[in-house]
């Protein structure tokens, strides 16, 4: 019989933002080179539909409007450093978590549960800043070696 560890693979948010040019492991000049570059909207949309959030959601955390975004996806532009290494940023730690949730479907309904960790409010409240996505993913953290969250 396997065991979960050897059945699981690690989904790698940032391979397929990146078109599997950067990965989790790749040195951080590399990771710095790619945001500055500005990321292709069209991978933007490949992790948005990947999560399972729709435009609100992802718009909002990555503080941009919804008619910024939609614009992005109209034009075919490529993003800005900020909204490129808001992706980047929220690219990790969703690889992070789903390791912890198995799925997205998993991870979404907690993302979406007001939790006392986050103050009774969603974690995906929190998503849009460093600290925000910090707090998550030690939640998560927590969580994954026996505490409460």
């Amino acid at each position: 019989m396997y065991s979960f560890s050897e059945i699981h693979k690690k989904i790698d948010f940032i391979e397929i933002l990146t078109d599997r040019k950067i990965s989790e492991s790749s040195s951080h000049l590399d990771k710095i080179n790619f945001i500055n570059q500005g990321l292709n909207i069209i991978n933007a949309e490949r992790l948005r539909i990947e999560l399972g959030w729709d435009i609100r959601a992802f718009s909002s955390a990555i503080k941009t409007s919804n008619s910024s975004y939609v614009r992005y996806k109209k034009e075919l532009k490529s993003l800005n450093t900020t909204l490129s290494e808001s992706i980047f940023e929220i690219a990790k730690v969703c690889s992070f978590c789903l390791d912890y949730f198995e799925n997205t479907e998993r991870f979404n309904t907690w993302l979406n549960t007001p939790s006392l960790s986050f103050d009774s409010k969603k974690p995906l409240t929190f998503i849009d800043t460093i600290a925000g996505r910090e707090l998550i993913k030690n939640t998560v953290n927590s969580l994954k070696y026996g505490y409460n969250a």
